[in-house]
């Protein structure tokens, strides 16, 4: 098993993850249990689904944990331009978060396949 607190994977994530929740402190107070509730629980589900991942033996089910960290990713994605296009989110913000989004997107694919190829052997 790996601490999931080593991985660069996690550590982006679990960035990300404050940085949407400190910017979603500034949604309107009736998005409160809508969109800032969503946008928060789906980010924070990528780090969470990371570490589960690393607390499972079974590749297969390391895997399908990383898949779902992904999966939430792009619900993040999605959310974040939801925000923006809904004026809840300024283009600085909105192109800065992007960033990371894509960052850990990337960082997760790569970790995935890399553990696709440790499964098949």
């Amino acid at each position: 098993m790996t601490d999931f607190r080593e991985l660069q994977e996690w550590e982006k994530a679990h960035e990300l993850t404050i940085a949407v929740y400190e910017i979603t402190k500034t949604f309107p107070e009736e998005e409160l249990q809508g969109l800032t509730q969503q946008i928060r629980l789906a980010c924070a589900a990528i780090p969470i689904k990371i570490a589960q991942g690393c607390d499972r033996d079974d590749y297969e089910m390391q895997l399908d944990f990383l898949e779902m960290a992904r999966d939430a990713v792009i619900e993040v994605e999605y959310y974040l331009l939801l925000c923006f296009e809904l004026n809840m989110l300024d283009s600085s913000d909105y192109d800065l978060l992007i960033s990371d989004v894509v960052e850990v997107k990337e960082l997760l694919a790569s970790y995935i396949d890399k553990q696709s190829h440790n499964f098949d052997e």
